[in-house]
């Protein structure tokens, strides 16, 4: 399941170094294109996965629905290559993200099966830590197949994407839902609406992170391309570190004691990071990593706890939705406030501070509103379902 999870976010992920001259040669002139081409894509994974997902669980065929979409997502990727106008390009990587999302999200919900629950963790633990060590490669290791051409590139991303459809074919099968079974979505929404909270405002702050993180490292501490990267792997790699060591503990230590320290701590970072300086710049990023890993392993456990066997790859749906949907706003805000306040005569260094301080914020604001139904998880008053 890993191995799944992790080539299902790979084949995404390749893109990122290709999409700016396949595009550039595609149409030239249309600097638009590039943003509305991963835009697009998050849109339809945000809408798209919670409803592909919960088709799945209603079917009780995820090994089939799996299968379908990740041969979809590869016809898809292949598809961009035919010559096509914007667009029809775009509504493509519309139904891609759906495809693509939801297909990660069934494979996220049949982690569990077969596991024990002492071992619910770990199987968390591992699924997270894949799908951050598909998005750590997935830059690289397209830069390295860039100098066979974008064309290339994108070829490279559909054949991943085909051979995850081959091992969605290993998924237990599932026995037919009966008729109420599957609950509704609105009843699946609420059992998992603390976690998706956190996962929405973490990838929210991941969105407000890498194109200003970026600029900043640039323009403020004059960082060369080697060193922002460093910085991104460092990030990355403690995030997957993380994610796949809190699995391991939290058979040990409650995944919502986990959470609040992982979300307090990851808002510390983010408040800090534009005021650190070079010299705190590699142990802050070394920490929000780690604290953010400390946020997506226990909201994971704590989505799949709540919900029957039947509910799983719906409320994975609504945590990956909830998770895309965070890093379109920020990815957007961060790009609106910087501008605004650079047009306001703030430095490159003061903006950037104030979209991490804002990012940064918002984890204490979700905490703080969250809080309360936490503690009751730690100390076991009250299970997560009916809050």
């Amino acid at each position: 399941m890993p191995l799944l999870a992790l080539g299902n976010v790979l084949a995404g992920m390749l893109l990122i170094p290709a999409a700016r001259p396949f595009l550039a040669a595609r149409f030239p002139g249309s600097d638009g294109a590039l943003h509305a081409f991963f835009s697009v894509n998050m849109l339809g994974a945000a809408v798209g996965a919670p409803l592909v997902s919960r088709l799945a669980d209603r079917l009780g065929s995820r090994r089939g629905l799996a299968a379908g979409l990740s041969v979809l997502d590869a016809g898809l990727l292949l598809a961009c290559l035919l010559p096509l106008p914007l667009w029809a390009m775009l509504t493509l990587r519309t139904l891609q993200g759906a495809a693509g999302v939801g297909a990660l999200s069934i494979v996220m919900g049949s982690a569990r099966r077969g596991q024990s629950p002492s071992a619910h963790g770990g199987a968390m633990g591992r699924m997270a830590a894949a799908v951050v060590a598909g998005i750590a490669l997935g830059a690289p290791v397209g830069t390295v197949l860039l100098s066979g051409g974008a064309t290339f590139v994108f070829m490279a991303a559909g054949a991943v994407a085909a051979v995850v459809a081959l091992g969605c074919l290993t998924i237990e099968g599932g026995a037919p839902v009966r008729k109420g079974d599957a609950g509704s979505m609105r009843s699946a929404a609420r059992a998992v609406r603390v976690p998706a909270l956190f996962v929405g405002a973490e990838r929210f702050a991941v969105g407000c992170f890498v194109t200003t993180f970026s600029l900043y490292a640039h323009q403020a501490l004059g960082l060369n391309d080697r060193q922002v990267g460093a910085g991104f792997s460092l990030f990355l790699l403690c995030f997957a570190l993380s994610s796949w060591t809190v699995g391991a503990v939290s058979a040990r230590l409650s995944p919502a004691l986990l959470l609040c320290a992982g979300a307090a701590l990851f808002g510390g970072g983010f408040a800090a990071l534009g005021f650190v300086g070079a010299g705190g710049l590699w142990p802050t990023l070394a920490l929000m990593g780690l604290a953010s890993g400390c946020i997506y392993t226990p909201s994971l456990c704590l989505a799949s706890q709540p919900v029957p066997e039947a509910q799983r790859a719906t409320a994975m749906g609504l945590i990956n939705g909830a998770g895309t949907l965070g890093m379109m706003l920020g990815t957007a805000l961060a790009g609106v406030l910087s501008a605004g306040l650079m047009h306001g005569g703030w430095t490159r260094g003061a903006a950037a501070a104030a979209v991490f301080l804002v990012a940064g914020l918002t984890q204490w604001v979700v905490l703080a509103l969250s809080g309360p139904a936490l503690l009751r998880l730690v100390r076991g008053q009250a299970p997560l379902e009916s809050r």
